[in-house]
């Protein structure tokens, strides 16, 4: 998968657990989960759940709870699933 197809199916999980989702046009890959977003901590848990069940792959919650963007999150599934982004 490429970084914007990543990125993409991200934001569909996103879209289906969050209702407060600023419109997908103006959401980037740069964009902090916490000062962009608006997500709390359990909310980044409950994204690393669905990016765990939309991917097929398990995360460390310790380690996930570091990641601060969209593409910090990128970079976490291209670590844990090397596989996944193979071109």
């Amino acid at each position: 998968m490429t970084e914007n197809e990543l990125f993409n199916r991200i934001l569909d999980v996103m879209e289906a657990r969050f209702d407060n989702m600023p419109p997908r046009h103006s959401v980037t890959i740069d964009d902090n989960f916490a000062e962009d977003l608006d997500l709390e901590s359990l909310d980044l848990v409950d994204l690393i759940m669905g990016v765990e069940t939309a991917f097929d792959i398990k995360l460390d919650m310790a380690d996930a709870k570091n990641t601060k963007t969209i593409r910090d999150l990128i970079n976490f599934i291209r670590e844990v699933k090397p596989e996944l982004c193979a071109q």
